[in-house]
């Protein structure tokens, strides 16, 4: 982006001043004001550790003096019941605790030396408890509590509240962040081509013809809506034609439910219901009468991936955030090989077998364990 392009510009400026010692030590900053803040911020340990991040990533970690004006940059100009992002300021011992995390799951699965991954950060993370919307006249005033920030003008922001804090983090909370902050490292890894999609993966689904959203059979559907006549099914009355084929439901493809980049279930999206199917697959279209006589209308809120290239890569990204959110058994558990149906057996198995390749191949090819993420939910 522009404005951060002319932050680095400015920065560079800067360090010309900067003086650093030898090559295996930590090289110094000097005291410089950039922009809105005196960096480093203080003397301690970890302002040593944070002054190598600076050098090494470009990225400035910033953990005091942020108020409202540095969290409220944006692009385009607020009005009166927006929300106005306040914060506190973490303690020397709570400072330490969310380095450690930028350290391992942040930079530890990045390089350094590869632009590209430079790129991914923010000019500027700050590290702040309690975040939150403090204008009384905002709808979210003081609602909820948020824990990761990435769309600021110049920054992202890492938050737990004081209380979260002082009871120690829970693992689910600590696998939030570790997702949060790998994954879009990967991401960008396999969008630029350094990483690549495991040989054979593509031809383990079709990846072109239309897939149904789910398939419901009689009984489930009835158990759904005990109240309703039998004949509401047998006819499709509320039902859609691509939920009642037994095919190509999604699953039975082989299709993993989806996973968002918040590691959690795809359900809705735009106001319609996708039951976890790949919203970049083409769908099978329902059909319905207006008053101007009958038409085709696509549920799928999309965007359809164009090639079939794309849709593999899509689906291999989210076969890693499967096996980074769930663990080995409760994958399992989700998609058992021995399902009553045939159609299913078929569909869990071919869904295990891509489990199974997913994980081997990047711990093999790019000594990245997958599986190392959702443990933190067994510690």
């Amino acid at each position: 982006m522009l404005i951060k392009q002319l932050y680095r510009v400015l920065l560079l400026a800067l360090l010309g001043l900067a003086s650093c010692t030898d090559d295996d030590g930590v090289g110094t900053v000097q005291r410089v004001d950039l922009l809105d803040f005196e960096f480093p911020q203080g003397n301690d340990p970890w302002d040593r550790e944070i002054e190598q991040i600076a050098k090494d990533w470009g990225m400035y970690i910033i953990y005091k003096n942020v108020d409202s004006t540095h969290l409220n940059r944006m692009w385009t100009t607020p009005i009166y019941n927006d929300p106005i992002y306040v914060c506190t300021t973490p303690s020397n011992e709570e400072i330490q605790i969310y380095l450690d995390l930028v350290k391992e799951w942040l930079l530890g699965g990045m390089d350094k030396n590869k632009e590209e991954d430079r790129r991914s950060l923010p000019y500027y993370l700050y590290l702040v408890n309690d975040f939150n919307d403090g204008n009384p006249r905002s709808q979210t005033y003081q609602k909820n509590h948020i824990q990761f920030k990435k769309d600021g003008l110049d920054y992202w922001s890492l938050s737990f509240t004081s209380d979260e804090l002082e009871a120690g983090l829970t693992s689910e909370q600590i696998h939030g962040v570790a997702c949060t902050f790998s994954y879009p490292g990967l991401k960008t890894r396999f969008e630029t081509g350094d990483y690549e999609v495991a040989p054979g993966f593509a031809g383990m689904s079709d990846y072109e013809t239309k897939i149904g959203r789910r398939y419901i059979s009689f009984e489930q559907w009835k158990e759904e809506n005990p109240y309703l006549p039998e004949y509401f099914y047998a006819e499709n009355i509320l039902i859609d034609l691509c939920d009642k084929d037994p095919d190509n439901a999604y699953k039975r493809r082989g299709f993993a439910s989806q996973l968002g980049e918040d590691f959690k279930p795809i359900t809705n999206l735009n106001g319609r219901q996708t039951y976890g199917a790949p919203t970049w697959m083409p769908w099978i279209t329902r059909l319905f009468e207006n008053e101007w006589g009958s038409i085709v209308y696509d549920e799928n809120p999309g965007p359809v991936a164009g090639t079939v290239e794309e849709r593999v890569r899509l689906d291999f990204l989210n076969m890693i955030r499967v096996a980074m959110t769930y663990p080995e058994e409760e994958v399992r558990e989700m998609y058992p090989v021995d399902a009553g149906d045939p159609l299913d057996q078929v569909g869990n198995r071919i869904i295990n077998d891509k489990y199974d390749l997913v994980v081997e191949y990047m711990r093999t090819t790019y000594g990245i364990d997958l599986r190392r993420y959702a443990e933190i939910l067994n510690e």
